[in-house]
């Protein structure tokens, strides 16, 4: 785990370390009011980008997992040969549009048909519906055919992650804060 934890110290420090940019959009009808709430919205939405690349690293720098990049044939995230699992992963279950989703979920059934020997996963880190105690946190669909596993939340977490989720989670936690 010591690897692991120098590793994350690194790759989240090259993303927390680059710098954002504080150009608006211009609307003829800002008001210093709009500047400044155009501001904020700009600044959480590059800070959302950045735990995007966050959990993509963490998780795809686990111990039997690859973090995919951008530009894999699979156009998907993270996989593990070993425990063959492949993974798309969401920061919220409201991240996709309609048509967004469709296409991540034309990918995984078009992995699942070609390596029927592999678990595809549509994963959620965030649900929107936290506070809900109801809600199945894993589910199975059905698209074009293929059998996608949903995992949202801590399920997902504790999927890849297992006993280290927590100290795992308080870690990246710390990095976070210190920059």
């Amino acid at each position: 785990m010591d690897e692991y934890y120098k590793k994350m110290v690194i790759e989240l420090s090259k993303i927390l370390d680059v710098p954002t940019s504080d150009i608006l959009t211009y609307d003829i009808l800002d008001t210093p009011k709009c500047i400044q709430y155009k501001m904020i919205a700009l600044k959480e939405k590059q800070r959302q980008m950045k735990v995007g690349q966050i959990w993509q690293i963490m998780l795809g720098n686990y111990k039997g997992f690859e973090d995919l990049r951008i530009g894999h044939e699979s156009g998907l995230d993270i996989v593990s040969h070993e425990r063959k699992i492949i993974i798309e992963l969401k920061n919220r279950t409201n991240t996709d549009n309609s048509s967004s989703k469709k296409a991540n979920f034309d990918k995984l059934a078009l992995y699942k048909s070609t390596h029927q020997d592999y678990t595809v996963i549509y994963g959620n880190i965030n649900d929107n519906t936290e506070k809900k105690t109801n809600k199945c946190k894993i589910y199975t669909k059905i698209h074009n055919n293929q059998e996608i596993k949903i995992y949202i939340g801590k399920e997902l977490l504790q999927l890849i992650l297992g006993d280290d989720t927590e100290d795992i989670i308080q870690f990246i936690k710390d990095i976070i804060d210190l920059h």
